[in-house]
C-alpha cells in the first residue's frame, strides 16, 4: 500500500512539474505575442508616416517648399524604411518563436492530458480497491451481527423452551402413578410447546433461507412476509408493485427481502404506526423500494441511539451495508410525529439476470 502511495505521489509531482512548465511556456508565448503586436502597430504607424512624407514630396507641393525641408523628408523616409525592414525582421523572428511555442505547448498539453488520465485511472483503481476492502469488512461485520442475532433468537425460544420441557417431563414422571389427570395435562402442554418450538424453528430456517426465492419471484416472497405482519393485527399493511416485474438474481431478491423484513420489523416494534405502505417499483435499469408508515417518526441524527427491546439496535446500518453491496442507495426521511419514509434504489445489471 505504501509503495502504491509513493507511486501515486510521484505521478502527482510529475503532473505539477508539467503544469508549471506549461504555465511558463504559455506566459512566454503571451509576452512574445504582446511584443509582436506592439511591433505590428509600430510598423503600421511608420507606414502611415512614410506615406504622409511621400505625399508631402508631391512635385506641385515641392515647388513651393524649401529645399532643406525636402532633403530632410527624404532622409526621414530612408531612416523609416530601414527601421521598417528591421521591425519586419523582428516580427518574423517573434512569429517563429510563437509558432515553436505553440508546437511545444500542443505536445505538452497532450502529455499532460495523458498524465492526468493515468493519474485519474490510478486514483480510481486505488479508491475502488479501498472501497472493496471496506465492503468486505462491512460484509463480514454484517454476517457476524446476523449470526449474533440468530444465536440470541435460538437461545430465547429454543434453549428456554427445552429447559421448560425438561421440568414438565420430570413433573410427569413423578406424578404419572399418583395423579394421572395432572400428568396428562402436563403432557398435553408439552405436546403444544413442542409444536410451538417446531414452528419457531421453521421461522428461523425461513429467515436463514426463504424457500420461496428459489422457485417464486420476489413479489410473492414479500407478500408472504407482509401476510405474517398482518397476522399481528396491529398494522394495516398495503403492498403494491409498479412497472413490469423483472426476474432478479436470487441473491439480490434475498437482499431486498431482508431489507423489507428489517424495515417492517422496526415499524412493528418502534413506530406505533397504524398504516404501512410497501411499494416495489421496477424501472428497467433499477428497482426501487418504498416503505412508508404513519408512526411516531424520529430524528435522523439520533437513529444510532434507537434500540430494539432486545437491545440489538435498529439495523439501519445493516440495511445500508446490504444496499451498498449492490451499489444502491438508501434514503430515510423522518420527523417526530410525521412518520417515516424509507426509499431504496438498486441498479439492475441485466447481464446478471
Amino acid at each position: 500500500m505504501m509503495v502504491k502511495t509513493y507511486v501515486l505521489k510521484g505521478k502527482v509531482m510529475i503532473i505539477e512539474y508539467l503544469e508549471k512548465l506549461h504555465h511558463e511556456m504559455y506566459e512566454s508565448k503571451l509576452n512574445f505575442e504582446t511584443e509582436c503586436h506592439k511591433k505590428e502597430v509600430l510598423l503600421d504607424d511608420n507606414s502611415k508616416f512614410i506615406q504622409a512624407l511621400e505625399n508631402s514630396l508631391d512635385e506641385n507641393f515641392e515647388s513651393f517648399s524649401p529645399r532643406d525641408v525636402d532633403f530632410e523628408s527624404h532622409l526621414k523616409i530612408e531612416s523609416l524604411l530601414k527601421e521598417q525592414k528591421k521591425t519586419e525582421a523582428e516580427i518574423e523572428e517573434l512569429e517563429a518563436e510563437i509558432a515553436k511555442l505553440n508546437t511545444h505547448l500542443a505536445e505538452l498539453e497532450h502529455v499532460l492530458k495523458t498524465a492526468r488520465e493515468n493519474e485519474k485511472s490510478s486514483l480510481m483503481k486505488e479508491t475502488l480497491k479501498e472501497k472493496t476492502e471496506v465492503d468486505h469488512w462491512s460484509f463480514l461485520e454484517m454476517q457476524e451481527r446476523e449470526h449474533q442475532y440468530l444465536a440470541k433468537k435460538m437461545h430465547d425460544f429454543a434453549l428456554q423452551s427445552f429447559t421448560n420441557l425438561i421440568h414438565k417431563i420430570e413433573i410427569c414422571t413423578k406424578f404419572i402413578d399418583v395423579d394421572t389427570v395432572r400428568s396428562r395435562l402436563e403432557l398435553h402442554a408439552v405436546s403444544k410447546q413442542i409444536r410451538d418450538i417446531i414452528q419457531d424453528t421453521r421461522d428461523v430456517i425461513y429467515e436463514l433461507c426463504p424457500m420461496a426465492l428459489d422457485d417464486i419471484h420476489l413479489g410473492y416472497a414479500i407478500e408472504k412476509e407482509i401476510a405474517i405482519l398482518r397476522k399481528s393485527e396491529i398494522l394495516n399493511v398495503s403492498y403494491e408493485t409498479l412497472g413490469e416485474p423483472i426476474e432478479l438474481p436470487p441473491i439480490m431478491s434475498l437482499t431486498i427481502l431482508r431489507i423489507v423484513q428489517e424495515a417492517c420489523h422496526n415499524i412493528l416494534e418502534h413506530a406505533n404506526a397504524k398504516h404501512v405502505l410497501v411499494q416495489v417499483k421496477y424501472e428497467g435499469s433499477s428497482i426501487g423500494i418504498i416503505i412508508e408508515d404513519d408512526g411516531d417518526g424520529f430524528i435522523i441524527n439520533d437513529i444510532q441511539n434507537l434500540k430494539r427491546k432486545d437491545g440489538s439496535g435498529l439495523g439501519i446500518p445493516m440495511m445500508q451495508e446490504r444496499i451498498c453491496l449492490f451499489s444502491g442507495r438508501l434514503d430515510i426521511d423522518s420527523e417526530p410525529g410525521k412518520g417515516t419514509r424509507i426509499v431504496m434504489k438498486i441498479p439492475i445489471d441485466k447481464e446478471d439476470e
